[in-house]
């Protein structure tokens, strides 16, 4: 029986495989012989389902019923954002919006008002952006009618604890500390400073002094601007009855209070062109980001539609020029892209971004910025222009793929003042854009040879490559540190602390001159420690070899950039960047080397572990140390710290023992790390020499 149902198995797929080949070949036989005379269907009509408005004290709200799912969804367009912010405060809609929503109201605590939520899988969210506000509500049908109140009082009545503002800045410090880490955040940033300007409030950077200057009565009289009648815009879709739901909504906003609504009041663009080239150092890099462009339009431009479809032609994904041949054909980039940007109520920006290798940078610009100019001296065929508009328009039919889509299509134009179809007429008018416009529009809103180029990059790797684009401006993005509170400490003596310095270096290394500094010893942390052997040339260069159980791992500083190397394996650190220069600037041997150059303020005596220290600040490197007055060596040296975990400072100290001298030199053979008072981290010297 095993043997005739094992040969009926065999039989069986022999048959499916026999006719599975009949249809192949069958199915080939019908295919056309090359896969561009596919003929496909014309795109079915975009279907707008209606949406149901009306007007109520002022509030326009939009309803679309959609019964697939026994869900609702709310969402509140606020009249309200960063442009009513003073640049002084550049901040305070984000910082607003979060603890409008972390703090609970005034009825409700912030704990109690999660648990809430929790329990019945409800998600209710609010924040505010550059030109507009949200606040959402999304949540079973049944759970409607109890969580509205709710939903309501969160809009009307927000808590705005102190503890929640506090936690909010905190954690924007900590995004102010990392903001460096990504270079084509940088690149995107920076840009962005050159096509509008330092501190517009098209493009403000978050700066601790903003945070600092943020009080919790400054988000209380934002929301009052914020969330009145005139100013509120309500989209619903869902699970409901229309009829129903109007007199719901109607009564619920009653309790929004009446005000006009806020007026859009951006300062103007100027519609200028001007060359330049711009650079952002990164040693670390071993390629190049690249940002191209200059300003870009309003979307109210008849020529909207042929901007964008010349956009697709240039930088349209897999089958843009810039990246079939920038990058498939002459292989100058890992990944190319842009976009001609039109907004509404300002102008967009018109950028090319790409990244290059270091050595090729140059020519990886000159590459597109080529196909910016064919675009305007070659008319594109109709073949590459109807492959585009279809491969377009195909991407098109999915930004209303459900009926809610197409709900909040309709309350975006109508709060942005567009044509509640202007989404259909956009796509009639990319069905009509032609060869002869595409290579107009070029010629008209491109300028090749009026760009801003910003590079971010190693220039070490990069050369002399950008001159040739003109003078070069170096761009610093050294992240400003927030005002010392110790600050008057400048007013103590310069001459005592000076003396203090040069009796500290005398007592460290003589009249001995030298520059590198190599020892062993052992290193501590987290409750482990390892051998190290280290190699310091003052004030840049720091090699330390750390040998663990997984082996030996060398942490690398020169040149401005920090990397790890185990196993042959190299890593870059950028994040390493800042602490390794600053120890090494801080080092009480530097300050030694250096004595005589350095300003140093003696601010007074002060007892370190039972020893009488001089106090003396040192502004260049932001570090004081605690003298020992009889024996003229440091007790213990402190600075302030980012801590990028809470993004506030910390306090820093070194306390230095068992000074011990070889080779003319004395250094501290143990040397204990803390910060804001608890240990960190241990360290001990057993050999040094010096060259």
């Amino acid at each position: 029986m095993k043997n005739l149902n094992k040969i009926f198995s065999v039989t069986l797929i022999g048959i499916v495989l026999f006719f599975s080949s009949i249809s192949a070949t069958h199915a080939q036989s019908e295919r056309p012989e090359r896969p561009e005379l596919i003929q496909f269907p014309e795109l079915n009509p975009i279907q707008v389902p209606n949406v149901e408005r009306f007007t109520h004290r002022g509030i326009e709200f939009f309803l679309l019923e959609d019964k697939e799912l026994p869900l609702i969804s709310m969402s509140v367009r606020i009249k309200a954002g960063s442009w009513l912010v003073p640049e002084e405060k550049t901040g305070l809609q984000a910082i607003a919006g979060e603890v409008m929503r972390s703090g609970g109201t005034v009825n409700v605590a912030a704990d109690e008002f999660n648990q809430i939520l929790e329990n019945r899988a409800v998600s209710m969210e609010t924040g505010f952006g550059l030109t507009s506000g949200t606040a959402s509500m999304n949540l079973l049908k049944e759970d409607f009618d109890e969580m509205l109140p709710l939903f309501i009082e969160l809009l009307t009545q927000p808590a705005f604890p102190e503890d929640k503002l506090d936690l909010a800045v905190t954690q924007w410090r900590s995004s102010i500390a990392r903001r460096n880490d990504n270079p084509t955040s940088i690149a995107a940033r920076e840009f962005a400073n050159l096509i509008y300007g330092n501190q517009t409030v098209f493009n403000r950077t978050l700066e601790y002094h903003h945070l600092d200057a943020i009080e919790l009565e400054d988000l209380r009289e934002f929301h009052r601007q914020a969330m009145v009648t005139g100013n509120l815009m309500v989209a619903v879709t869902g699970d409901f009855n229309a009829r129903d739901m109007r007199r719901t909504l109607q009564r619920a906003f009653n309790e929004i209070p009446r005000g006009s609504g806020n007026e859009f009041n951006f300062p103007e663009i100027p519609n200028e062109f001007s060359s330049g080239i711009s650079f952002v150092d990164r040693p670390e890099m071993n390629q190049s980001i690249i940002r191209i462009g200059h300003i870009g339009g309003f979307r109210d431009n008849p020529d909207y539609a042929a901007l964008q479809v010349m956009n697709q032609i240039l930088s349209g994904g897999f089958s843009g020029r810039l990246l079939q041949e920038v990058r498939s054909r002459q292989g100058l980039a890992y990944s190319v892209g842009g976009n001609y940007g039109s907004n509404v109520l300002y102008r967009g920006q018109f950028f090319m971004g790409l990244s290059t290798a270091s050595e090729n940078t140059a020519r990886a610009i000159h590459a597109t910025l080529h196909e910016v100019r064919r675009l305007q001296n070659e008319p594109v065929s109709e073949q590459e222009l109807n492959d585009t508009r279809e491969r377009f328009l195909n991407s098109l039919v999915f930004r209303n793929e459900n009926r809610s889509s197409a709900l909040f299509e309709q309350l975006n134009n109508t709060y942005l003042g567009l044509p509640l179809d202007a989404f259909e007429q956009y796509v009639e008018e990319v069905r009509r854009v032609t060869p002869e416009d595409i290579q107009r529009v070029a010629r008209e809103y491109l300028r090749p040879d009026e760009v801003q180029i910003l590079v971010v990059g190693n220039s070490d790797l990069i050369g002399d490559q950008l001159e040739e684009f003109g003078e070069v401006n170096l761009i610093d993005i050294t992240i400003p540190r927030p005002a010392r509170a110790d600050a008057g400490e400048m007013a103590g003596d310069l001459a005592a602390g000076s003396e203090w310095i040069g009796r500290m270096a005398g007592e460290l290394i003589g009249d001995l001159e030298f520059t590198t500094v190599m020892m062993t010893g052992t290193a501590a942390q987290g409750g482990m420690t390892f051998d190290t052997e280290s190699e310091m040339r003052f004030p840049g260069y720091l090699k330390q070899v750390i040998n663990t159980p997984m082996g030996s791992q060398t942490i690398l500083y020169e040149n401005g950039s920090a990397k790890v190397i185990m196993g042959g394996a190299e890593q870059p650190v950028p994040q390493l960047n800042d602490a390794l220069r600053s120890s090494l600037q801080r080092h009480y041997l530097n300050i030694a080397l250096n004595a005589s150059e350095l300003e140093a303020f003696y601010l007074g005596e002060e007892e370190v572990d039972e020893i009488l220290t001089a106090k003396v600040y040192i502004p260049e490197y932001e570090v004081t140390f605690f003298i020992d007055m009889e024996s003229g060596l440091p007790v213990m040296s402190s600075y302030e710290e980012m801590n990028p975990q809470t993004g506030a400072d910390m306090l820093v100290t070194s306390y230095y023992y068992d000074w011990t001298e070889s080779e003319g030199v004395r250094m501290a053979y143990r040397t204990v790390d803390r910060a804001d008072g608890t240990e960190v981290a241990a360290s001990t010297v057993s050999s040094h020499t010096v060259e």
